[in-house]
């Protein structure tokens, strides 16, 4: 009987407190309700009826029963357990998962986009190469990228959006006898670097 007129007291105030001061409120109820469902008290109140009648009839030691109500390890955890539940449900956090499910949605489509533009890229280094001759040979170095080989995304700690691609990135070399010659012979690679980028979503975008 206790227990249905303390839920009806709560959601009455979960109620009312929507209608009057927001989400914000509506929080600290939800905190209130689960630091009173996980409480010592509200877990024998649940009790049946029938389990008290089997109960032996000698009185219960005091002093353990003190020591086990204010015990600090579990008055710790309890308070963790609530502290934790009002980390994620804090109107920011939910505000931000929301966020999250958006974005992480979207970020194959901006990793496709941004292998187009390693591509486009490379194409404008082999556009403007810079012909230095050595040892009778024309010569000349550039940059090129390989496909997006992971494209990830995830929350931080505090429930932000954040995205991250990674690529091989690497540096040719051309040599001919003439800046023709050079320009149509099999590159010789020079170096090969993996490369990852780092992308935040912010304002409906991701942002470099």
């Amino acid at each position: 009987m206790l227990t249905e007129v303390a839920n009806s007291a709560i959601e009455t105030i979960a109620m009312m407190s929507i209608r009057t001061v927001g989400m914000g409120t509506v929080v600290t109820a939800l905190a209130f309700v689960a630091l009173i469902g996980a409480s010592p008290g509200c877990a024998q109140s649940q009790a049946p009826d029938d389990a008290a009648s089997t109960a032996p009839a000698s009185a219960p030691d005091s002093t353990a029963l003190t020591a086990t109500a204010v015990s600090p390890s579990e008055k710790k955890t309890l308070g963790q357990k609530v502290k934790a539940l009002v980390s994620k449900l804090t109107p920011d956090r939910i505000k931000r998962d929301i966020e999250f499910r958006k974005a992480s949605a979207l970020f194959p489509d901006f990793c496709r986009h941004w292998e187009q533009d390693l591509h486009d890229r490379e194409v404008l280094n082999l556009s403007k190469l810079k012909f230095v001759e050595k040892d009778g040979y024309q010569t000349a170095t550039y940059t090129a990228y390989g496909k997006v080989a992971a494209c990830e995304s995830h929350q931080s700690k505090d429930g932000y959006s954040i995205g991250k691609l990674t690529y091989e990135e690497y540096v040719y070399y051309l040599a001919g006898r003439s800046t023709e010659e050079a320009r149509h012979a099999v590159p010789k690679t020079v170096s090969d670097l993996r490369t990852t980028e780092i992308f935040r979503w912010d304002n409906g975008k991701w942002f470099y």
